[in-house]
């Protein structure tokens, strides 16, 4: 029996996760070999490797059918999908994910806001996730639109802004580098002054990270949002929680979050594969997971 303090409506989905099961209970597969950088699973009728390998290298080894699946380099999504042998392997999705600076403290709120609106989603929606519509004005995903009059408004007030400087910490992941100097480029431009440092720097209290749900519903983006900001409205994220229909809870919510600027949603995150159609029953689900449980594989040519 579980106790909960408050109402928890979507508590069995967070138990679905795989970081909410206990160790001693077996999977579908077992484990055969694992290094860093190559893994081998199996289950009746079905064997499973994974290997590390650069992004490039994946996917050479794709097209000469070395490989069942492979990521799709960043920046070649839309050259995927033109590809006239590629185009029908590329599978694409946009998870429940997002990527995002957050304020956990440091600069004035004028200064957080004026981040938040001049921060230039669509640049990054071109060159990151390159899906239209995966840009990002909000967590929740209904009804988010980019407002001109608000970007306006934020570059007449940045020459009265306070002096200081914001200090972003960004992760080692190649893609998120690259994100980051997208948007460092632009605020550059309006006449902002960030710098870009390692997450692992002192006195960091700004940070562009890449936030996955730890469950398939939208509210465990919200909750990470919150406790990573520290934002000190707990009671909306717990009528969030406690409703069963969270529509109305959810947008006051990132409303909250919204007017406070302390989260800046920057675009969804965009999940891009190649996947031979050897492979049966692939599937994706909206964190990025893949059920190989579920996968057959069917023996032919070495090709793609």
């Amino acid at each position: 029996m579980i106790r909960l303090r408050e109402p928890w409506r979507r508590l069995p989905y967070a138990l679905t996760a795989v970081a909410a099961a206990p160790r001693f209970v077996p999977g579908p597969f077992r484990l055969v070999s694992g290094s860093s950088r190559r893994v081998v699973v199996r289950r009746p009728g079905l064997t499973v490797v994974f290997r590390q390998l650069a992004a490039l290298t994946a996917l050479d080894e794709f097209r000469r059918g070395r490989l069942d699946e492979a990521p799709v380099p960043l920046g070649d999504i839309v050259a995927m999908r033109r590809d006239p042998k590629l185009g029908a392997t590329l599978r694409q999705r946009r998870l429940l994910a997002q990527d995002l600076v957050i304020f956990r403290g440091g600069p004035a709120l004028s200064v957080i806001r004026t981040y938040w609106d001049t921060a230039d989603r669509t640049d990054y929606e071109q060159l990151v996730p390159e899906l239209a519509g995966s840009a990002a004005y909000g967590l929740v995903g209904r009804g988010e639109q980019r407002d001109p009059a608000r970007f306006r408004d934020a570059l007449k007030r940045i020459p009265s802004l306070p002096r200081e400087q914001v200090r972003v910490g960004v992760p080692p992941d190649p893609v998120l580098r690259f994100g980051a100097r997208v948007l460092y480029a632009q605020w550059r431009d309006v006449g902002l002054g960030p710098v870009l440092v390692s997450d692992s720097a002192r006195n960091v209290t700004t940070d562009f990270r890449r936030v996955i749900a730890a469950y398939p519903q939208a509210e465990a983006l919200l909750a990470d949002a919150v406790y990573r900001s520290g934002f000190g409205r707990p009671d909306l994220l717990a009528a969030v929680l406690a409703s069963t229909e969270q529509g109305p809870a959810m947008e006051r919510l990132d409303g909250a979050l919204r007017s406070l600027g302390r989260v800046v949603p920057i675009a969804w995150v965009v999940d891009a594969r190649l996947v031979s159609p050897r492979l049966e029953g692939w599937r994706e689900d909206v964190l990025g997971n893949v059920d190989y449980a579920e996968v057959r594989s069917r023996a032919s040519s070495r090709r793609p």
